[in-house]
C-alpha cells in the first residue's frame, strides 16, 4: 500500500502549495512607520511663480494669497432686461440640480433675486402683462429652495423660459 505522500496527485498539489506560499511571501512589502505624519522638504530653490504655500495652507498666486473659501464678490448686474433675461434663465436652470445634489442653491437664488430686482422695472414698463408670470416664477424658485423641492425649481425654469421668449419676441 502506498503512503499518501507517495501518491502522484497529492504530491504534486502539496509541492504547488509550498511553491505558491514561498513565492507569495517573497513578494510581500515591508512598511516602516516612523510615527511622524509630516515631512520636511527644502523649498528654497523654487522658480518664480511657484512659491510654496504658507504655513496656514493658503496658496499663493503671483504674490497674492488666495483663500479658496472666500465668497465671490457680489457684483450688481448691469444691462437691459433683454441682456439680463438670458442670465436669469441660466441661473434658474441650475437651481433644480443644485437643490437635488446639495449644491450652492442659496447663492444661486440670491443671484436670481438680484437679476429680478434689476429686470422688474423694465418688464413693468414694457410688458406689464408678463409681470405677474415672472413674479410667480421667482416665488416658485424661493419656495423650491425653502422646501428643498427640485421639481418646483424645474417647473419655475420651464415657465420662465416661456416668459423670456414672449418678452424678447413681443
Amino acid at each position: 500500500m502506498r503512503s499518501q505522500f507517495t501518491k502522484p496527485g497529492r504530491l504534486a498539489r502539496r509541492c504547488s502549495l509550498l511553491a505558491c506560499t514561498v513565492v507569495m511571501t517573497a513578494c510581500a512589502t515591508t512598511v516602516t512607520d516612523t510615527g511622524s505624519s509630516t515631512a520636511t522638504v527644502d523649498v528654497g530653490d523654487v522658480p518664480v511663480g511657484a512659491e510654496p504655500a504658507l504655513d496656514s495652507g493658503d496658496t499663493i498666486n503671483g504674490g497674492t494669497i488666495v483663500d479658496p473659501n472666500a465668497p465671490e464678490p457680489t457684483i450688481a448686474p448691469t444691462g437691459s432686461a433683454a441682456d439680463l433675461l438670458p442670465d436669469l434663465s441660466v441661473e434658474m436652470s441650475r437651481l433644480g440640480s443644485q437643490i437635488a445634489e446639495g449644491g450652492d442653491k442659496d447663492e444661486t437664488l440670491e443671484r436670481i433675486e438680484q437679476l429680478w430686482d434689476r429686470i422688474r422695472p423694465a418688464i413693468e414698463a414694457e410688458r406689464p402683462e408678463l409681470l405677474d408670470g415672472f413674479g410667480a416664477t421667482i416665488e416658485m424658485a424661493q419656495i423650491a429652495v425653502e422646501r428643498r423641492q427640485p421639481a418646483d425649481a424645474d417647473k419655475a425654469f420651464a415657465l420662465l423660459t416661456d416668459l423670456v421668449d414672449r418678452f424678447l419676441t413681443g
